[in-house]
């Protein structure tokens, strides 16, 4: 066999195969890279999801000189006492809590504390009628209150309010709300929690899917993933002896389909050949062919 894996083209398949099982390699190392950034992603937001909830200056610090814009705090629970805004409420349109059956609006309604304002996602209110027409929102309770809510990042997309009907916007873009109302906003936005002030009569917000929070492929696919990539190198590698392996036994095959009858006759063992000897002239001729 090394004799046939000496010729050229089979020189030139290996090279070819070394270089597919370095790709395939480098692929699964890439994918064990992405299910570390996977896993410790998703560890982090269940971890917020299950903390304490804690005040949302210390999750975000002062609204006027934020710590953070809440990508690193998603999903954390917060507290924060004042006001409701009802005058500066918006609807957030093309929204859905139930994987795209029932299209609607999450009621955003800015809570003024002593620290700033905090957009709070009051609730879920059904699309009844035409887009171009804003339901009825219940109100929010007048007064200070206090409010426990789960942290979403805000989005830096232009919410594109005063252009679509009512009080609708695209995004809920903390910026755009800051210029708005002239006061200081969180960049995050919260989803009030089942039971706290402000959610009567509209439909709570569903707590997250904490099975793959991340999004994307879920961990045991990436792991499926690396011994795919993995498993792909060995079989480049193992390619080139197998395939030679295949004509060696082809060329045995031939060389017993023409051997003269007294050779191949089981009373004579002076004339027989062995397999090692006929695999020994096959690699001559094999040879003289390269």
């Amino acid at each position: 066999m090394l004799t046939l894996l000496r010729q050229p083209r089979y020189l030139g398949l290996i090279a070819l195969m070394v270089l597919l099982a370095i790709g395939c390699s480098v692929a699964g190392t890439w994918q064990v890279f992405r299910y570390e950034q996977k896993h410790s992603a998703n560890h982090h937001l269940r971890s917020d999801a299950h903390d304490p909830a804690n005040p949302v200056t210390d999750a975000l610090g002062p609204a006027a000189s934020p710590t953070s814009n809440g990508q690193a705090q998603k999903f954390r629970v917060v507290t924060a006492s004042g006001s409701y805004l009802p005058q500066q409420q918006t609807l957030l349109r093309g929204q859905s809590t139930d994987s795209g059956n029932n299209v609607g609006y999450l009621v955003i309604t800015p809570l003024q504390t002593k620290d700033g304002v905090l957009l709070v996602a009051r609730g879920f209110i059904p699309q009844n009628n035409a887009a171009d027409t804003s339901p009825p929102v219940p109100a929010p309770p007048s007064g200070p209150v206090t409010v426990q809510a789960r942290l979403e990042p805000a989005d830096s997309k232009r919410d594109r309010f005063g252009q679509l009907p009512g009080s609708q916007v695209d995004t809920v873009n903390a910026a755009d709300q800051s210029a708005r109302m002239g006061e200081p906003v969180w960049n995050a936005y919260a989803e009030l929690l089942p039971g706290q002030p402000g959610g009567a009569q509209l439909q709570a917000i569903p707590a997250p899917d904490l099975s793959n929070p991340a999004g994307g492929a879920e961990e045991p696919q990436h792991l499926a993933y690396v011994l795919q990539w993995y498993l792909f190198a060995l079989l480049a590698l193992a390619a080139p002896f197998v395939m030679a392996r295949a004509e060696l036994r082809r060329g045995e095959d031939e060389d017993e389909g023409t051997t003269e009858p007294e050779q191949r006759n089981p009373e004579d063992p002076s004339k027989r050949q062995t397999r090692r000897q006929r695999r020994a002239s096959l690699d001559d001729r094999l040879a003289g062919r390269a």
